[in-house]
């Protein structure tokens, strides 16, 4: 099997066989798996006209996402798979590390009938976008009033979308917020993601464009408060990849989340917000905002 490195240049041909999927899970979307590229080596390979994609992380290799297009009922998606997975149980080194990761809840039964074992990896948070947009009624009151309350102390506060030339503004701005997380963190698990999140914001910043990402920032007094970024996952989800806000600006959080929702909410029916990575604040965060769906995804490992 010839693996391929997996580049911006092949975002066509991943986007091509991602939008056969159907899901609305963030990870079979190009942008996701790209910016973690200094923590993993990605490649990718045809396999009977599917497209495998493999994370290589020191000598061990394993399948972020499903081979695509995912037809489990078809005798050559299950070759595909088996083939795959035996590529990664003869190559690695620790055979253990071989998974197939972030398989739809939907297809888990199948899976698990078909040899596997299937543990919960995560569980991302889907919300209707005009909801997220208006922000109506007492559940939200609390949302409206931080909202309101940083209109009215910051009334020359701008959504803008986001250009290159702002780029280094949000890099120090990542920088100072970064700074300020890891002075107060006691969390050993999040300290690392703190460190591990800082190249895969570059990297979306820097290659915005190229990576498809919308991105709009907040300015106050012409300086960069706050940035997100994110993605069309299909034709009705919009998934938020990114989103930092300076710290000691109360409301900021509120202002920015809601007018990124209501720009979108004429064309993209669900908002993806991503997984809590297992962190009870930001869990806290996210239940908040009333997820209309919960969608869980799941590691699966053959059986032995």
């Amino acid at each position: 099997m010839r693996l391929q490195p997996l580049t911006l240049n092949d975002k066509p041909l991943f986007d091509e066989y991602a939008r056969q999927m159907g899901t609305r899970l963030s990870n079979y979307t190009f942008a996701p798996l790209y910016v973690w590229k200094e923590h993993f080596q990605f490649y990718w390979v045809l396999l009977a006209e599917h497209l495998c994609i493999f994370a290589k992380q020191a000598e061990d290799y394993f399948m972020p996402i499903l081979p695509m297009p995912c037809d489990p009922e078809n005798d050559t998606y299950r070759n595909v798979i088996r083939m795959a997975y035996q590529f990664m149980l003869e190559s690695n080194r620790n055979p253990h590390i071989a998974r197939i990761e972030n398989v739809p809840q939907e297809l888990r039964t199948f899976f698990e009938k078909d040899g596997f074992r299937a543990t919960l990896k995560e569980t991302e948070y889907l919300y209707e976008t005009r909801t997220l947009g208006e922000l109506r009624g007492n559940r939200f009151k609390s949302k409206r009033n931080a909202y309101n309350a940083f209109i009215e102390r910051y009334p020359s506060a701008e959504f803008r979308p986001y250009c290159t030339a702002d780029s280094e503004a949000c890099f120090g701005l990542y920088d100072a917020w970064h700074a300020e997380r890891a002075a107060t963190c006691d969390d050993a698990i999040y300290c690392a993601m703190l460190e591990d999140s800082r190249s895969a914001h570059r990297i979306a910043i820097a290659d915005a464009e190229t990576l498809g990402l919308l991105g709009r920032v907040v300015r106050i007094d012409e300086e960069i408060r706050g940035y997100t970024f994110g993605h069309p996952l299909n034709a009705d989800t919009f998934c938020v990849l990114f989103e930092i806000t300076e710290l000691g600006i109360k409301g900021l959080a509120q202002f920015i989340y809601r007018e990124l929702c209501k720009e979108l909410m004429g064309t993209y029916r669900w908002i993806n917000a991503m997984d809590d990575s297992g962190l009870e604040n930001l869990k806290r965060v996210k239940r908040s905002y009333y997820p209309s769906q919960l969608l869980p995804s799941y590691n699966i490992v053959i059986k032995t």
